[in-house]
């Protein structure tokens, strides 16, 4: 294992100035009860649906649900036990701010985006679907439009976590033939240099194929910080097939990374925390399939203001972009730049009407 003070900071903080540099976040980097915050969920979809659930693999965090109806009762708990549950700031606050250009977590969660969202760290979010949608796109990762990314799906469209093996397979085989991962992801990984890994649980075989997939190549450094211990064998294996390097505990690394950092203007500022106004706005945007109710919260908040009139614009550039859509006449990747331009001027306006 790496001590801290023997690492080539110069080189990762140069990596992390040219892009060249990505993190991946595990279930480590968040603790509920005590717990992995995978465990903490799939051990409550154990005890609430047991009478369920043909079999639970627990090495492996899947299940044999007994059939669909059980497995979306499942996917439904999930999100209401992830959405209900507040992270640690902290931790995702020095993620935000660190100049990364693409972070991807294998988690179901929208936390670091929320807390992003939060102190006005401008970025893009989006995650893996492994049906139809799997081509869709994203804009390219920058250092000041930063992409977080969920390799796994999110809670808040059922059909794109990870609750058993079929979940898995399909995920797999998608990241590997067409469709695959979306091509503006794909080109950001291949261009990194350097990943690290903070909160992963290196021991499940899905795990290890899932690093072969985002970052098999011999050509790029990683390093993992871990906060719970890794058995010898598996760090000997990890060392010698990926090349992955261990260092201390995932907060000490992360704590040491965040003030090398700021010595080198790699820090993107906060903005004081939103509103609880604007906090609803966030939330129905990370919830909700479209942005009718968080610019109907948006109007409503914004009535009698200096900004009403933006909102109704706002309001306008939605039902035109809807409309484009509907009749199939704008290519699918102008779409999305325009829906996350709106969520950025929701969002701005927000916290516009907040400061009136």
């Amino acid at each position: 294992m790496k001590d801290l003070q023997d690492l080539d900071w110069d080189t990762i903080l140069d990596y992390i100035e040219s892009e060249q540099a990505a993190l991946l976040i595990g279930p480590e980097v968040m603790h509920f009860d005590g717990q992995p915050m995978n465990k903490a969920w799939r051990g409550q979809i154990w005890d609430k649906f047991r009478a369920k659930i043909a079999y639970y693999y627990e090495q492996d965090g899947l299940f044999l649900f007994s059939n669909k109806i059980a497995k979306n009762d499942a996917a439904r708990f999930v999100r209401k036990f992830v959405n209900e549950r507040e992270p640690e700031e902290g931790v995702y606050q020095k993620i935000a701010q660190i100049k990364f250009p693409l972070v991807v977590s294998i988690n179901p969660d929208t936390y670091l985006s929320d807390v992003a969202h939060k102190y006005g760290v401008r970025h893009r979010f989006s995650y893996f679907k492994s049906r139809s949608k799997a081509t869709d796109d994203v804009e390219e990762p920058q250092k000041e439009l930063p992409l977080f990314y969920n390799l796994c799906g999110v809670v808040n469209d059922d059909e794109s976590i990870i609750l058993d093996y079929e979940d898995l397979f399909r995920l797999i085989a998608s990241s590997v033939s067409a469709p695959g991962l979306p091509p503006k992801l794909q080109t950001a990984l291949d261009k990194v240099r350097l990943f690290l890994f903070i909160g992963f649980q290196f021991e499940n075989w899905h795990t290890q194929l899932l690093l072969r997939l985002l970052c098999g190549h011999e050509q790029t450094e990683k390093y993992a910080a871990n906060r719970q211990h890794v058995d010898e064998e598996t760090r000997d294996f990890l060392l010698h097939q990926f090349q992955i390097e261990f260092l201390e505990k995932d907060q000490s690394f992360l704590d040491a990374l965040h003030d090398k950092c700021r010595s080198r203007n790699l820090l993107r500022p906060l903005a004081n925390p939103a509103s609880a106004e604007e906090i609803d706005i966030i939330k129905l945007i990370q919830t909700g399939k479209d942005l009718a109710a968080p610019l109907d919260v948006l109007r409503r908040q914004t009535d009698n203001t200096p900004v009403a009139h933006e909102a109704t614009l706002l309001m306008g550039r939605y039902n035109s972009l809807m409309e484009e859509k509907n009749k199939g006449v704008m290519d699918s990747r102008d779409y999305f730049v325009e829906y996350n331009r709106l969520i950025d001027a929701i969002l701005t306006t927000a916290r516009q009407a907040a400061a009136v």
